[in-house]
């Protein structure tokens, strides 16, 4: 019984002590950081439903016509809101610029509300202050199109309209504010050279585009000391025609009362011949390469890959949205989970394809610790290879689709998104149908199509790739990559090599 009773009490010591121990081990588990798990690979689990009927919807349709002066005209009625909402589209933009004189449709646009024939700028201010309406424009360098937009309360429409009117029919702009204006962009371009997001950009685009309008970012002082008041005056009388300009409207407004009110506003608007907007072909893109732009001091490295891809009118469209989805489209696409979620390495990692009436891009990009620079660009070439070669597992695959079908679906309650639908195909002759059959036509997407789309536009040998940061750190790490030409922030070759700075 002695030994039972001894042996007893040594178990009682042991576990005791062991408890003891495990207890030490567990405190010290739970102090630690909990690992990352692993993403790469993973399926979300959050599927959002989109209901079937979504996909056989009949979207509300401007009601269109034109005038006798060559307008076309969209009116879209939407009674749910006192508010309007209109744009006045003129099919030239930054691609009509004349040879020698960029910058025209941009600083046209710019300048429409600086002052007409009977209003100054502050006069044109304080009148739309006043009517609490909003009153702009815009061009692009490189887009088709420019246009001016307007919005305000219904009981406001006729006097928002006369404004609207004045500075499209009226425009005068002044020298004095022109300078003003110029003055503001040439003192911009030494901020504007600075930032690494827009060196990776304008390098991206002369990479793709060359010497083609695609590829102008911004534009340089020479470019900008060289418009004038008299060049602005003729690129609008040029280009700001009604048989050149769609009219759109939405909101709490009839037809009837829209085309009377636009008639007599644009009473003296007289057709004229236009000159037909030529886009030239973009030169093939040659093989990959890599530009290093040394921006010191510099701790993050903005990497940015791409290709040409398409045409907004090409039947790859749908399967390149799809492929684009799983690839980078969002917080749930692979090129995030794998640099942020599983690697740490980014606060976000995204690609992107776009499409005009020339050839658009396809791109991934990043910002990324300079020491994790190498990381970064390994996991990026290796998503992009597996978008190439394994086929996408159908739960990732249809969740892209439902995706890309349920953003669709939410901008139905909106009637300007629905408008603006409409003007984009009249802009690129799109089948009336287009919009009431694009869900469809991505549900219609298979796995074998992203595949063919990944492999015929992310091609591994024409790649360009954009690296802006501390050249001295990362120009060995590109190199590692494929053939490097280092560059400085003026985009000029660099012959000596950089040294390390602190």
């Amino acid at each position: 019984m002695k030994t039972r009773n001894v042996i007893s009490k040594d178990m009682i010591r042991v576990l005791i002590a062991s408890l003891l121990s495990l207890a030490a081990v567990a405190t010290a588990i739970a102090q630690q950081p909990a690992p990352r798990p692993s993403s790469k690979g993973a399926i979300i689990k959050g599927k959002a439903p989109v209901n079937k009927e979504v996909l056989k919807v009949k979207l509300p349709k401007p009601q269109e016509t034109k005038l006798s002066n060559g307008m076309q005209v969209l009116i879209l009625e939407d009674h749910k809101l006192p508010t309007f909402s209109m744009q006045m589209v003129f099919l030239s933009g930054g691609l009509a610029d004349p040879a020698g004189a960029e910058g025209s449709a941009q600083y046209a646009a710019n300048m429409l509300r600086e002052g007409t024939r009977t209003r100054n700028s502050r006069e044109i201010a304080e009148q739309i202050d006043r009517l609490g309406a909003s009153l702009g424009a815009n061009a692009g360098l490189t887009s088709f199109t420019s246009t001016v937009n307007a919005s305000g309360l219904v009981e406001n429409y006729d006097q928002i309209l006369e404004l609207f009117a004045d500075v499209i029919l009226n425009a005068t702009f002044p020298a004095d504010e022109l300078k003003k204006l110029k003055d503001r962009n040439l003192s911009s371009l030494k901020l504007q050279r600075s930032q690494a997001g827009f060196l990776t950009n304008e390098m991206f685009n002369r990479a793709i585009y060359g010497k083609h309008p695609g590829g102008r970012v911004a534009l340089n002082a020479e470019q900008i000391e060289k418009i004038s008041s008299e060049s602005l005056a003729k690129f609008h009388s040029t280009f700001y025609r009604p048989n050149n300009a769609i009219f759109a409207i939405v909101g709490d407004v009839n037809r009837a009362s829209v085309i009377a009110s636009i008639e007599k506003a644009f009473a003296v608007w007289k057709p004229a011949d236009v000159p037909r907007t030529v886009v030239p072909s973009v030169e093939p893109v040659g093989p990959s390469k890599i530009y290093v732009i040394n921006r010191v001091p510099s701790v993050q490295t903005n990497l940015m890959i791409g290709t040409p891809s398409i045409v907004r009118t090409d039947p790859d469209y749908f399967a390149l949205e799809v492929m684009n989805q799983v690839l980078g489209g969002g917080g749930s696409s692979r090129l995030f989970l794998n640099l942020r979620e599983d690697k740490g390495y980014t606060y976000g990692a995204y690609s992107n394809v776009s499409s005009y009436k020339y050839p658009g891009t396809f791109r991934a990009n990043t910002e990324v610790r300079t020491d994790v620079t190498k990381g970064s660009m390994d996991e990026l070439m290796y998503e992009l290879k597996r978008i190439r070669d394994e086929k996408v597992p159908q739960a990732d695959f249809e969740a892209a689709q439902r995706t890309i079908v349920g953003g669709w679906a939410l901008q139905l309650e909106s009637p300007g998104t629905a408008l603006q639908n409409a003007i984009t195909q009249k802009i690129y002759g799109l089948p009336a149908d287009y919009w009431d059959t694009y869900p469809q036509k991505i549900s219609a997407i298979t796995a074998d199509d992203v595949q063919r789309v990944a492999r015929k536009y992310i091609d591994l040998g024409k790649l360009q790739i954009i690296a802006v940061g501390d050249a001295s750190k990362i120009t060995d790490i590109m190199k590692g990559f494929g053939t490097v030409e280092l560059l400085d922030t003026d985009l000029k070759p660099v012959t000596a090599r950089p040294t390390a700075s602190n």
